[in-house]
This record gives structure tokens, sequence and C-alpha cells, in this order.
């Protein structure tokens, strides 16, 4: 998969189902040990893909980003139980974010098509 597309996907909460901050990002990059000043969110993300294969560091950038999309998932669900009039938005979020992570396990396993 073209990494400028997954950076996007991740970039819009339309598509990822939330939203990931330059500091989550910075964050992701200080437990991979990877030195980085704050930029731009798309800049970070396009950087901590590069450094991360360069570093070989992939399996745990992938995990890193997944568990972020994880922990957030499970705040929209504890949202959503304490006003379910937010379900209708809520469960989209859940949704796409479950989405992004079923896309971050294929990328992180590889795919045979590409």
């Amino acid at each position: 998969m073209n990494q400028q597309y997954l950076i996007s996907q991740l970039l819009t909460l339309f598509f990822s189902g939330t939203y990931i901050s330059s500091h989550d990002l910075l964050e992701i990059a200080r437990k991979l040990e990877i030195e980085y000043p704050s930029k731009s969110r798309e800049l970070i993300l396009k950087n901590l893909f590069s450094l991360s294969q360069e570093q070989k560091k992939e399996e745990m950038f992938y995990n890193e980003l997944i568990s972020l999309i994880q922990k957030r998932s499970q705040e929209y669900k504890k949202i959503t139980h304490l006003y379910p009039n937010i379900k209708d938005v809520s469960v989209n979020w859940i949704n796409r974010a479950n989405t992004m992570i079923r896309l971050l396990q294929q990328q992180k396993r590889g795919n045979i098509y590409e």
C-alpha cells in the first residue's frame, strides 16, 4: 500500500475515526527513540514511517499507532455509554477507528499483492 495513502487516511478524522495530534505522533517518536522536532502532523508522520523503516522499528511503530487508536476507540465507547444520545455519531467514529486498525494490522503483516 502506498505510504502517502496511509498517511492521508491516518490524518483524516473522516477515514481514521480519530484525531491524531502532533503531540501523539511525537510521543510515538519518543517511544521509538527517534528524535524529532515538532512540525506539521503530516511531516512528522512521513518521517516516522521512513525512520522506523530505516531503523527496523516498523513493527513497533505500527503497534504504537494501533494502540493509540484502540485507546481512542475505548474512550469513544465510554463516552457513548455516558451519553447515549451521541451514539449515532460515535458509532461511526468507532467503526472507522476499527477499520483503520485493521488497515494498520494488514500493513504491519505486509501485503502479498504489492
